[in-house]
């Protein structure tokens, strides 16, 4: 895994303070990371074969993909959160794990990067640095903003999640090797085609804005996202048009504010990356099939 592969985009999923009797929490895996502080409390937590110990002060990093059992052996309180590192458009359709979900090969799309296969940044289970303080009073802070459930709350602990998340990431990488993207000049695009979503957006403007030649703006732009301008446009303005839908707004609404000239090219896109139209997509909503699912699950017939 490439670090400069993957963008950084905190998405805190849960947060908060478990306070708990002697308990067994049973073996499951993960699609996304767990902060795990001990604020009170003495816990075994076995990842894989090897069993660790945490005390009261430590704080400890689970990653995608660590199958693990967790046993408090006193009474406990645990500050914790689930979140996601890295950017995933599926985000909100993931979810955070319980006992006995092991095999999570049905969730490939959830799954967030592992940084243990990093080949820059290898964190070990307990964060035992200097900036231990530090960590901890972030996470406190991101765990209190996150309770609040408010718009600004969430903002704020998503933020801090970043400014955590950064010094982990200056702790503990290979400092010869690097985190430096070799593009950062194409950092700003996500953001640049969502906020014109709706907008006629031309290579060349692109590549004006990224200061390079058409030719060489194709070429980087398909290294870095492993598609042309052209389709990861569409891939984004179909997955903003799911979302639409999912709200009730009609086709025709739906393709004038996800750029499409008309409802003819909304659904010949949308067929193309979906499997299935619009009009069966928002049918298939409306009589019940769930909002929460991606199209590749509903089958026309």
């Amino acid at each position: 895994m490439k670090l400069t592969d993957h963008v950084i985009a905190p998405y805190i999923r849960n947060a908060g303070y478990a306070i708990r009797q002697p308990f067994l929490l049973g073996e499951r895996s993960l699609l996304d990371y767990i902060i795990f502080y001990v604020q009170e409390g003495t816990f075994e937590i076995q990842i894989g074969s090897q069993l660790h110990t945490v005390r009261e002060g430590e704080l400890c990093l689970l990653q995608p993909g660590d199958v693990h059992t967790i046993r408090g052996i006193t009474n406990t309180i645990n500050p914790y959160v689930h979140l996601d590192f890295f950017y995933n458009p599926q985000r909100e359709s993931s979810f955070v794990t319980r006992p006995g979900q092991v095999d999570l090969s049905a969730y490939p799309d959830y799954m967030q990067p592992r940084l243990h296969a990093s080949d820059v940044c290898r964190i070990p289970f307990k964060l035992e640095t200097e900036h231990h303080h530090t960590l901890r009073d972030l996470t406190l802070k991101m765990i209190d903003s996150w309770e609040l459930q408010t718009y600004l709350g969430m903002m704020e602990a998503n933020q801090l999640a970043h400014e955590w998340i950064t010094i982990v990431f200056k702790t503990f990488m290979n400092q010869e090797r690097g985190l430096r993207s070799p593009r950062p000049f194409l950092n700003w695009i996500t953001s640049y085609f969502a906020f014109h979503i709706a907008d006629p957006i031309t290579v060349e403007d692109m590549a004006r804005r990224a200061g390079l030649s058409v030719s060489r703006f194709n070429v980087l732009f398909k290294q870095y996202f492993d598609m042309t301008p052209y389709q990861y446009l569409m891939k984004l303005r179909i997955e903003h048009a799911e979302g639409l839908l999912r709200e009730g707004m009609s086709m025709q609404k739906v393709s004038e504010y996800c750029g499409f000239t008309d409802v003819h090219h909304l659904s010949k896109t949308f067929k193309k990356l979906t499997g299935v139209n619009p009009g069966y997509y928002k049918r298939h909503l409306e009589a019940g099939g769930g909002s929460g699912h991606k199209n590749k699950n509903i089958t026309e017939g």
